[in-house]
């Protein structure tokens, strides 16, 4: 087994050399640098930077109050090899991305929870640098395990455990943006003291996280017959509900805190589309429209002159309403295009008549994998990146167009410890799912800033038909056969293969290639879709190669993960008996479900399952300099070179960092991780009607676990776009 650990030490030692010059030079520079001041508005005693006006979120400008479109993003609190409550990024991290916000027009930043006091020194540092500040909305997290409960049926918001616990992270919240804390060190949380006031800074706030429905109906039956909240500075009206009083005495908890300091910064609380006021009759899942949260309900008292406002995180793809609800499906946006998104997003503002309104969350991933379909193709992941910032860009104008006050994207950058349903029960271990990237996984790829795997992109082979990356990479393994080589390495997100002749081109309209992996005992010497061959293993996939649009990876039966489950055990798809044998060499396409088969109650008909094929293997170029760059490629060939990276997830790795596969679920009862101790690769080629069979044995790869994952940062061609979308939008005045 190859052991790289003297080269990865060698160089994360250069690479933190690097950074660290960086951040002392940068750092240094910001230090000396005389402070801009910001205009602060004060009367009374009491100062703000913003306030609501009407249905205008406003900024002071040291004469008058602004109403402005406020362009922003969403920023994680991880990096690589972490998950978000180990709170990794680091100050030149955080230079370097304030930096390229700015440069990307991006006027307001909003974060989840607090940070530590790295974050906030280096926005105030950086900031006062500069004639564009980046003002932020704090959020504060909510104690969603215990509002969920461990059996997902919900808790009681004013269960004394809860609401003390959300009281007490408001509390430290305030004290945090004021930098007047000493956070004791908590797991999970930020700790350390926070000196630096960024109050200046500080657009607003958003509380709490994404309401789970059965929670709020649990606390609305609770207290069914609650009065509603009066507070000092916030209220709930006549007509709220238990849960939306519980929200009007957290933002009051919220508002008499900011007090405290002398400052009033405008409030609002996390919404989502399942828990919105608008009757959603066709949705076909009852819990998605089973209980509302309307912000309506819940208003500023005249002692609080900052005022409340609405936000929303609003995605095309879920819930699926947006999909069958008949009027969306004819709404015309302001260009006269069908716009189910923007027809959405007219309702809710309508809703909200004479508040601010925020959509806090929108986007769409750049991921090779796809959780859900979406109104006029805004799906759950399967976009290139040119894709993802066109419908990113598209949303954020039908978000001003319809009346918006901001647009927060989600998200800055891409997060590997990130899961999704239809592939989080095939990340095994969980607690290991950052240390390597699935491409597969739609939520790691959100970002505007791709995250990718390697230490940097000098060192990413490319599939571009040229050798030279493979040259210079230190670990590979290469053996021959008769009239080609083999060559295969690997990275934290994918396998890499190189097939490259020994006499004359790939002709990709009469070559055919097909490679068998075997990585765990068991499987077929023989595969249904190549008859006359046999392998020296038994393989669990095959990949075959019928021309740039008819390449795709095959599943043994007994090992496809999908049938299993949703033939097998839930009935929901058709299902052979012989499915379970993986000696039998029946290989089926490879899948991922998107939606259960579901009832639309006023269409009256039911949808069936809905699959997407993700084996096709597509044909292009992933070096992201080349004019046909293509983020979503598998392979590419040119002359005599075949290249080709597979995502782990697609050859049954759970963990590729600990060699975890899935074992064959039918002989284990379900989906349980085993250990793989490498992978047999064996390939067949046929040109010009000569067959080239694998003489000798197949190649076997194995590379050493690791603990840390390598990786580097890129701008996505996304960015570009949503720059030019940003700037367009970013001084531009409400009326």
């Amino acid at each position: 087994m190859f052991h790289r650990s003297t080269v990865v030490i060698v160089a994360l030692l250069l690479v933190a050399a690097v950074v660290s010059f960086f951040r002392d030079d940068v750092w240094s520079s910001l230090s000396t640098q005389p402070a801009k001041a910001r205009p602060i508005f004060e009367d009374q005693g009491v100062r703000s930077i913003a306030k609501v006006n009407g249905e205008h979120l406003t900024l002071y400008d040291g004469t008058d109050w602004k109403s402005t479109f406020w362009p922003g993003i969403n920023l994680g609190a991880t990096t690589p090899g972490h998950f978000p409550g180990e709170l990794s990024p680091t100050r030149a991290d955080y230079l370097r991305w304030f930096t390229q916000m700015q440069e990307m027009n991006i006027k307001v930043i909003r974060i989840y929870t607090i940070l530590p006091p790295v974050f906030y020194e280096t926005l105030s540092k950086f900031n006062q640098s500069t004639d564009k500040p980046l003002y932020m909305m704090q959020g504060i997290w909510a104690p969603e395990e215990k509002l969920i409960g461990d059996d997902r049926r919900g808790r009681d918001a004013y269960t004394p455990d809860i609401a003390n616990e959300f009281m007490s992270e408001i509390e430290d919240a305030v004290r945090v943006i004021h930098g007047d804390a000493k956070l004791p060190e908590r797991r999970g949380h930020a700790s350390g003291e926070y000196r630096t006031d960024v109050s200046p800074y500080v657009l607003g706030w958003i509380l709490g996280t994404e309401w789970h429905p059965h929670m709020v109906q649990v606390t609305n039956s609770e207290h069914a017959n609650m009065p509603p909240y009066v507070g000092e500075y916030i209220s709930a009206k006549e007509s709220a509900s238990p849960f939306e009083s519980w929200l009007a005495s957290m933002l009051d908890v919220l508002a008499k805190e900011d007090m405290k300091y002398g400052w009033q910064h405008p409030v609002s609380f996390t919404n989502w589309l399942t828990t919105d006021p608008l009757p959603h009759p066709n949705e076909p899942l009852e819990q998605e429209d089973m209980v509302s949260v309307d912000p309506m309900n819940v208003k500023a008292t005249d002692a609080w002159t900052a005022g409340y406002f609405a936000a929303y995180h609003v995605y095309p793809y879920y819930p699926d309403f947006m999909r069958y609800e008949e009027n969306y499906q004819s709404y015309r946006d302001s260009q006269g295009k069908i716009n189910p998104y923007a027809g959405y997003l007219h309702d809710l503002r309508a809703h909200h008549q004479g508040i601010p309104i925020f959509v806090a969350e929108f986007g769409v991933p750049s991921s090779r994998g796809i959780a859900h379909y979406g109104p006029a193709g805004m799906n759950q992941g399967m976009h290139t990146e040119s894709e993802q910032g066109q419908l990113d860009a598209d949303m954020l104008q039908s978000i001003y167009e319809e009346g918006y006050n901001g647009a927060l994207l989600f998200a800055w950058q891409d997060e590997w410890f990130k899961h999704t349903w239809n592939t989080v029960d095939l990340e095994l271990p969980p607690e290991r799912r950052s240390l390597w990237r699935n491409s597969l996984t739609n939520e790691e790829h959100f970002g505007v800033i791709a995250v990718e795997a390697g230490d940097s992109g000098d060192n990413t082979i490319k599939l571009d038909g040229k050798k030279s990356d493979w040259e210079k990479r230190k670990h590979k393994v290469k053996q021959a056969y008769a009239d080609f080589d083999l060559t295969v390495s690997h990275d934290e997100a994918y396998l890499y293969i190189m097939v490259r002749k020994r006499d004359g081109d790939w002709d990709l309209a009469q070559d055919k290639v097909d490679i068998g992996f075997d990585t765990l005992p068991g499987g077929s010497l023989v595969a249904d879709r190549l008859p006359g061959i046999k392998f020296t293993n038994g393989i669990e996939f095959l990949w075959s190669m019928r021309g740039v649009n008819d390449t795709r990876l095959f599943v043994n039966s007994a090992y496809d993960q999908h049938t299993w489950l949703y033939g097998h055990v839930k009935k929901m798809l058709p299902w052979d008996p012989r499915y379970n044998q993986n000696t039998l060499g029946l290989f089926l396409p490879w899948k991922l479900t998107l939606n259960k088969e579901q009832y639309l109650p006023v269409s009256q008909k039911t949808v069936p399952i809905e699959e997407y094929e993700v084996g096709k293997m597509r044909y292009g170029i992933t070096d992201p300099e080349a004019p046909a760059f293509d983020s979503l490629a598998d392979w590419y060939a040119s002359g005599d070179v075949m290249e080709i990276r597979i995502p782990w997830m697609l050859l049954g790795y759970t963990d590729p960092s600990s060699h975890q596969v899935w074992n064959y679920p039918y002989a284990a009862d379900g989906l349980v991780p085993v250990t793989s101790d490498g992978v047999r690769i064996e390939p067949f080629v046929e040109s010009s009607g000569k067959l080239s069979n694998a003489s000798s044995s197949p190649l076997f790869y194995q590379w050493e676990s690791w603990d840390l994952p390598t990786y580097h940062e890129r701008k996505k061609q996304s960015y570009e776009i949503l720059r030019k979308a940003y700037e367009e939008l970013s001084n531009i005045e409400l009326k």
